[in-house]
């Protein structure tokens, strides 16, 4: 594996654990949430991604517009992730 892909993993890894911790302090969700959890399966809503968003902000600096937070474009927190990932890219944050 290159290094270019080692730091893609490592950086989906890092926004799939925001992502998580995040949801983790919702009440009623599964215990094992996956990269193929779908939004639509833990009732995930704009307000969830606007408070995803603002911790992502806060720990990376990755600024979000309010247009970014429709839930319903992502397939699962697997594409979230990948979103997030490119953001801080395009803003020029390395995750770790």
């Amino acid at each position: 594996m290159t290094d270019s892909a080692n730091t893609q993993q490592t950086d989906r890894r890092l926004a799939l654990e925001l992502i998580t911790t995040v949801l983790a302090e919702r009440p009623h969700l599964p215990d094992q949430l996956s990269e193929t959890t779908t939004l639509d399966e833990i009732g995930m809503d704009s307000l969830d991604l606007i408070v995803v968003f603002s911790r992502f902000e806060e720990q990376w600096g990755v600024p979000y517009s309010e247009e970014e937070t429709d839930w319903t474009v992502f397939k699962n927190l697997g594409h979230l992730a990948d979103t997030l990932v490119a953001r801080a890219r395009t803003a020029g944050r390395d995750l770790r």
